[in-house]
C-alpha cells in the first residue's frame, strides 16, 4: 500500500460573496457540512512506491499542488482561555486567517490541547512537530497524524453530552489517521471538491441564513502524543471575550482531558 510523506500541511479556502467582517461568513463546502480542505502539502509531496519516480509520482505532486497550498508562516490568530473549573477549559480560538478573501494567504493556527495555546509553527514545520493537536482554518479541522502531521491524532464525533463523556467512551474506539489521498493519488472530496478530515461533519449548514451550527454530540480527539480529550466545539461566530459575533472562524470550544 502507498503511503504519503508530507513535508508540508496547509489548505486552499475559497471565499464566498457574503462580506466575512459584517455578516456569518461561509467557505466552498459548508453547504454539505463538510469542511473545505483538510490539509496537505506542496511540490514535494510523493508516493512512496517502492521505486524511482514515475508517472505516478509526478501526478500525486501536482494533484497536491493544486488542491493545497502551504503558508510559510506563524498564524497570528489568538488563543485564550476564558474559563477553567474541574480540569475543563472554555477557550477562544481566532482561526479566521483574514476571513474569506484572505484565508489563502494566511497559515492555519495550530493548537495544544494540553497547553490550550497557540504552537508557533509554519504550515512547513508543523508535518514534524508533535507540539500541537489540532490544526484549524475557517471551518477546516484536523488532527495531527497521518498525511496531517507526524502524531498519533484522531477524531470520532460520540452522541452523548460533553459532561457525561469519560474515558470509558474512548475505550475500543479506532481513531483512524487522516487520510487525505487515495492510493491512486485521488483527493479524498466530498461533492463540493472540498477534502474530507476526521472532522468531516461537523457542522449542519442553513442555507437560508448561511449560518453554520456545530453538530449535537462531543469529540473524543487523540492528541500527537496518544494522549485522549474530549471537545466540544460551541460556537462558530464568537467574540474574544466568549459572546457571539458576526465573523466566522473565530471559535469557543470546550475541552477536557480523559
Amino acid at each position: 500500500m502507498k503511503t504519503v510523506a508530507w513535508i508540508a500541511v496547509a489548505a486552499v479556502v475559497v471565499a464566498c460573496s457574503s462580506d466575512p467582517e459584517t455578516t456569518p461568513s461561509v467557505d466552498a463546502g459548508e453547504g454539505t457540512g463538510s469542511n473545505d480542505a483538510g490539509g496537505g502539502g506542496d511540490g514535494d509531496v510523493t508516493r512512496d512506491d517502492g521505486g524511482s519516480d514515475d508517472a505516478g509520482g509526478a501526478s500525486c505532486t501536482a494533484a497536491a499542488e493544486q488542491l493545497l497550498q502551504p503558508i510559510d508562516a506563524v498564524s497570528t490568530g489568538e488563543v485564550t482561555v476564558l474559563s477553567e473549573a474541574d480540569g475543563v477549559k472554555t477557550l477562544f480560538v481566532d482561526a479566521s486567517a483574514g476571513g474569506t478573501q484572505g484565508a489563502s494567504a494566511n497559515p492555519r493556527l495550530y493548537v495544544s490541547l494540553e497547553n490550550a495555546r497557540r504552537v508557533d509553527v509554519t504550515d512547513r514545520t508543523a508535518a514534524t512537530s508533535m507540539a500541537w493537536d489540532l490544526a484549524i482554518k475557517r471551518p477546516i479541522f484536523f488532527t495531527n497524524s497521518g498525511d496531517g502531521g507526524a502524531g498519533e491524532g484522531g477524531a470520532i464525533l460520540i452522541a452523548k453530552d460533553f459532561d457525561a463523556v469519560t474515558s470509558a467512551d474512548a475505550s475500543g474506539q479506532t481513531f483512524a489517521p487522516e487520510s487525505f489521498l487515495e492510493d491512486d493519488c485521488t483527493a479524498k472530496v466530498d461533492a463540493t471538491g472540498a477534502v474530507r478530515t476526521s472532522f468531516d461533519g461537523w457542522y449542519r449548514y442553513d442555507q437560508a441564513t448561511n449560518i453554520l451550527t456545530p453538530e449535537v454530540g462531543t469529540w473524543l480527539v487523540k492528541g500527537a502524543t496518544g494522549k485522549l480529550y474530549k471537545l466540544r466545539i460551541l460556537s462558530y461566530y464568537a467574540t474574544p471575550d466568549g459572546g457571539v459575533g458576526q465573523s466566522g472562524g473565530r471559535y469557543t470550544l470546550k475541552v477536557g482531558a480523559l
